[in-house]
This record gives C-alpha cells, sequence and structure tokens, in this order.
C-alpha cells in the first residue's frame, strides 16, 4: 500500500460507517472498518484501496452485513456502489 493510499483509507475511515450515517445514526464513536467492493473481479481479488467504504462492524462481517445476509442493503434500497457512491461524493465535497 501506497503512502497515499494509506492516507485516503484514513479519510474513507474518518467518514465513520456509510450505512449507518445513511440510516442516520450519529457515527462520531464508530470506529470502521474498510471494506473493497468486488465489482467485476474474481472471488480472490480485491478492489483498488481507492475503491473502499467504511462500514462498522455489523454492516461489514454481521449477520445483517455485507458478507454476511447483506439485508442492509436491502434495508437501504441500495447496492455497493450505491455506498462507494456516497464515499466518493463526501471526498470531493
Amino acid at each position: 500500500m501506497t503512502r497515499a493510499e494509506s492516507a485516503y483509507l484514513g479519510k474513507v475511515a474518518r467518514l465513520g460507517c456509510v450505512a449507518c450515517n445513511l440510516l442516520g445514526f450519529d457515527v462520531a464513536d464508530v470506529q470502521p472498518e474498510i471494506h473493497h467492493p468486488r465489482v467485476d473481479e474474481g472471488m480472490a481479488q480485491r478492489a483498488s484501496h481507492w475503491l473502499a467504504i467504511g462500514l462498522c462492524a455489523e454492516h461489514h462481517r454481521g449477520r445483517t452485513g455485507i458478507h454476511g445476509d447483506r439485508q442492509i442493503l436491502r434495508q437501504l434500497k441500495c447496492s455497493e456502489l450505491d455506498l462507494l457512491a456516497w464515499v466518493i461524493s463526501r471526498m470531493n465535497g
């Protein structure tokens, strides 16, 4: 990982959990985990660090999370790409 990628992931982490943000929860104390959406990549491949989103443990690895039954995406009526778009809009805004 380059220094620039590490700095970018730090900024992503400071946004907190994307899903919690969209649900209107206070994310001030949430320490997000970095998720790399897999879009048009094989199962063993990870997306670029530049295409990362922050998710709390439940929304990342939990039962309802991205690596669980994905209920959070259905609840938010969005895809991982929509979450990524939210992150990008906050990084450039």
